[in-house]
Formats: structure tokens, C-alpha cells, sequence
């Protein structure tokens, strides 16, 4: 089994990278540790993470602070999306200000 990031993974994991260590280069390389560990244990235990109900067949699991939507594939983890927790998901738009006819 072997895990595979989307275009949209791999970029949210590089650009956390160089935000993080602009701050804190151990923490920037905890957390990459940390979400790396979460995705090997997903190999192992592909079952772990809750199923999204909206998406048939994806399921997202918490790391930590971070949020990780994947799908088993023949024996691959396909991993979609990773976010902060404090971040939208994918698809949805933080609330527009509603416009009241004025």
C-alpha cells in the first residue's frame, strides 16, 4: 500500500511548511512529521478516519490541529485534501455579507 497526495495536498503541505517556519522552524517540522505519521497509520488502518457523509466513499481524519479527507483506491490511500481545522472545507465559502436592498 502507498499513500498519494493531490495536487491540492501536496501544495497545502508546502506552503504550511514555509508559513510555519517563518515563525518556528521545529514546530513547522513537528507538524509535518506529525500529519506524515497520521497518513502511515491510515496505510495500516485505512478505517480509521469517520466517513463523510456528503461524499460517498471519502473519509476525513483529525491530526492533531489538521484535517485529512481521503479514499481508499486498490491498496492506495488517496489523500485530497489537508487543512487547518480552523479552515473551511473544501467547497464551501465562508459566509458573504448578506445584502439587505439598500
Amino acid at each position: 500500500m502507498r499513500i498519494r497526495l493531490s495536487k491540492d495536498a501536496a501544495l497545502f503541505l508546502r506552503s504550511e511548511q514555509r508559513y510555519l517556519e517563518r515563525f518556528n522552524p521545529r514546530a513547522a517540522e513537528a507538524v509535518l512529521r506529525q500529519l506524515r505519521g497520521s497518513m502511515r497509520l491510515l496505510l495500516d488502518y485505512p478505517q480509521a478516519g469517520s466517513p463523510i457523509e456528503a461524499l460517498e466513499g471519502r473519509r476525513r481524519f483529525v491530526s492533531g490541529e489538521y484535517v485529512i479527507d481521503y479514499r481508499m483506491e486498490k491498496g492506495i490511500v488517496s489523500v485530497s485534501h489537508i487543512r487547518h481545522g480552523r479552515q473551511l472545507p473544501p467547497g464551501l465559502l465562508a459566509d458573504a455579507p448578506a445584502d439587505d436592498g439598500n
